[in-house]
């Protein structure tokens, strides 16, 4: 595994981490607007950063949709 791509993963599950804090704050103060959107702003990050990793890397996991063609150029994380 490259640097840039072991960067990229460790700045997906930094992402990722952040949506599931905002998913628990969430949990205990439904009525936080401001931190509703934050939320929403932390999953389109993730989404994102997620699509750019996939883009460049293949898939994280088997959910992602992919072409038969491309599933056998690209190992699966835990083959790299």
């Amino acid at each position: 595994m490259s640097e840039d791509q072991r960067k990229m993963l460790l700045s997906l599950q930094i992402a990722d981490f952040n949506v599931i804090e905002w998913v628990l704050y969430m949990h205990t103060h439904p009525d936080d607007l401001a931190a509703c959107q934050k939320e929403r702003d932390a999953m389109k990050i993730a989404a994102k950063t997620r699509k750019s990793y996939e883009a460049l890397y293949g898939p994280l996991t088997i959910l992602t949709p992919i072409s038969c063609s491309k599933n056998s150029e690209t190992p699966w994380p835990w083959q790299v």
